[in-house]
């Protein structure tokens, strides 16, 4: 069957290692990398014949990859990071290739082949780093998102840095072969954003107009293989050009659309891409070099992790963030196999170096997840080592802190809480370790004292010990884990409040007596299902008795190990059942020139008369003796049903 039989064996053993990554909690690409190795030519047993008719394969398998990657970014999603995901990411790929500069020349290396090997090691894996985060529940916490910007933005620079290294290899160091690729990549971005952006969204448009997903599907791939292969006609790279096409997809209303029907296809020539990658791994030769490998690993990935954190630390990010940056972006992009290829095609680099470079990618893929693990136990060790910050606060009383709230962690939950407490007349003190939010905190006039709330000398300030609660706003889970150490320290027995805490730090809340736990997105969830249900006309208590079993399913492992928190979330859950409504006595209401005691409402509808608006004014909490007037605006509480059955008695027409 020949190529037929190679695909099998692939697409077998692809899914074979997957299982294992999977249940090793690892990600799929290593699965698929190992599962290469196996059926390579170098391992004997069942091998794949035709390697190089696969290998043409997974060329399609990258620029889908590429393109795939364009269409999930976002332009507008890096602006809020933009200063240290561009500029940042500028400083850390010159440093990096510096460093590789010098691990060439160590090893001997030529200038050209150095290179190569720089610009294939600056950028991070955004997949594996993107697994893992997910891996450890740590998606949207701020070092996330920098760590995910920062590795988009080098895949980004990378591809242009390999179009350029292609042309340097061809002429030389020459005025021509530096500006040459450069003008055909700022032409063709150009006519990218400035033709395909108002012409591939048109087509789109007119095929999705036909409610054929095959067909769009269809459209989709043509677009970006046969972009990247007008790129690839003109010089430039194939994946550049699929990456560009992506990324100008990304940004019209089809661009999510494109994105959900592509992935199927990508991931499987994508596994055919990562299994061809394995299959050019020789174990022997790993085996053989094992010590020169893992000396380029530690250099390349050591020295580049040790840049992106003192990036990070120059534009302001502090914390945990600079620890994370280092640890979390060891492993080496999949783009850098497409650079090593582009390398030894070219003749640039020799099969020895592109061997000894590929197996370092790897190890860095391997061992990357792993390595990141240390970044919680290193941060709260270096706490431990850590100056306190000096105290500097604003808006403290002179009396000092007592009876007060306490929202450790900062951040603009913190501030939107600051704000409510303000207005009720409630004391407080927000700990802001972010110096740029302490200064919004300080223009709006509330209570700040800035520094890192898991230090003693910070909350010292803040007196915890005297608050009536604390609330953890660190949305971070190493921060907020740390902060409520540091708390309970203080405290003793007092409330904590946590905000965003994941399943797996249960038995952290529980031996910490964390009693009340707030996350944001299920808690937003549950509000929309109500009002949509609302909406729709279901009875009030229907859809409260709903949003309680979609509570107990997903807080779960919370009302097992917590089993406070059903009772208090059961009250919470009463009170939505209650509502208020304003409703309008007409002319010829029953209920004018009754006393309140009198009329009923209370033991006829089930409701209460909390307020009465009368002549532009509203009087609160009226008495028995109150007597209602046509006109008068009446404030009932109850449940919605009730409410609303009071409603229709008092239209015109209509008796009670």
């Amino acid at each position: 069957m020949g190529i037929a039989t190679d695909l099998i064996i692939v697409v077998l053993a692809g899914l074979l290692g997957g299982f294992a990554a999977r249940k090793l909690n690892q990600p799929l690409i290593l699965g698929y990398i190992l599962a290469g190795v196996i059926i390579g030519p170098y391992t004997g047993g069942i091998t794949v014949s035709g390697v190089e008719e696969i290998e043409s394969l997974a060329e399609i398998g990258v620029a889908l990859l590429l393109f795939s990657l364009g269409l999930e970014f976002s332009i507008r999603s890096i602006l809020p990071i933009r200063a240290v995901a561009l500029g940042g990411t500028g400083i850390q790929i010159v440093l990096t290739i510096a460093i590789g500069l010098g691990i060439g020349r160590f090893m001997g290396w030529e200038t050209i082949p150095s290179l190569w090997f720089s610009v294939a090691v600056i950028s991070s894996s955004t997949a594996v780093i993107l697994k893992t985060l997910a891996s450890k529940r740590q998606m949207g916490t701020l070092s996330s998102r920098v760590m995910l910007g920062m590795s988009i933005v080098q895949d980004i620079l990378v591809i242009p840095l390999m179009v350029l290294l292609v042309n340097l290899n061809s002429t030389g160091f020459s005025a021509a072969g530096i500006l040459m690729p450069v003008v055909k990549v700022v032409i063709f971005v150009a006519v990218m954003f400035y033709v395909g952006a108002r012409y591939i969204p048109l087509v789109l448009k007119a095929v999705a107009g036909w409610e054929s997903r095959e067909l769009f599907l269809l459209t989709v791939t043509t677009i970006g293989l046969g972009i990247g292969y007008l790129t690839y006609m003109f010089d430039l790279s194939f994946a550049f050009g699929a990456f560009m096409a992506g990324l100008v997809l990304s940004e019209s209303d089809y661009g999510r659309r494109a994105l959900s029907d592509l992935i199927p296809v990508r991931d499987i020539f994508g596994l055919l891409f990562f299994v061809t990658i394995g299959m050019l791994l020789d174990p022997f030769f790993l085996a053989s070099r094992f010590a020169i490998i893992l000396g380029l690993f530690a250099a390349a990935t050591l020295g580049k992790g040790a840049v992106l954190g003192l990036v990070t630390r120059l534009f302001g990010y502090g914390r945990v963030i600079p620890l994370a940056a280092f640890f979390g972006m060891i492993p080496i992009s999949e783009i850098a196999f497409i650079v090593l290829q582009e390398a030894l095609g070219s003749g640039a680099i020799g099969q020895e170096m592109y061997s000894l470079s590929l197996n370092t990618v790897i190890v860095s893929m391997i061992l990357g997840p792993l390595i990141s693990g240390l970044t919680a136990p290193i941060y709260s060790f270096t706490l431990k080592l850590r100056k306190p910050s000096a105290v500097r606060s604003v808006n403290l009383p002179e009396s000092g802190l007592r009876d007060h709230v306490v929202l450790a962690g900062g951040g603009t939950f913190a501030r939107r809480m600051a704000e409510i407490l303000t207005g009720l007349g409630i004391p407080h003190v927000i700990v802001e370790p972010v110096h740029d939010s302490f200064l919004k905190g300080k223009t709006a006039g509330l209570t700040l004292i800035l520094g890192n709330p898991a230090q003693d000398v910070i909350l010292e300030a803040a007196a915890p010990e005297h608050a009536r609660l604390c609330v953890v706003t660190a949305q971070d889970p190493l921060d907020a884990m740390d902060i409520i150490r540091a708390l309970r320290r203080r405290t003793g027995e007092g409330t904590i409040l946590a905000l965003s805490v994941s399943d797996e730090h249960l038995p952290f809340l529980e031996e910490n007596a964390v009693r009340e736990i707030i996350r944001p997105d299920v808690e937003a969830g549950l509000e929309m299902a109500r009002q949509v249900l609302l909406y729709l006309d279901f009875p009030a208590t229907a859809v409260q008795n709903e949003l309680n079993a979609m509570r107990r399913a997903l807080y779960g492992s919370l009302y097992t190990a917590l089993p406070e928190y059903e009772a208090s979330a059961r009250l919470r859950d009463a009170a939505c059942l209650m509502s208020m409504e304003w409703v309008f006595l007409h002319e010829g209401t029953p209920l004018a020139g009754k006393p309140l005691a009198e009329s009923g409402i209370r033991q006829d509808f089930g409701v209460s008369v909390v307020a009465v608006g009368r002549d532009g004014h509203v009087i609160t909490g009226p008495d028995g003796s109150f007597r209602l007037e046509a006109g008068d605006y009446l404030g009932i509480v109850g449940d919605p049903e009730r409410n609303a059955r009071f409603l229709l008695s008092q239209k015109p027409g209509i008796g009670k």
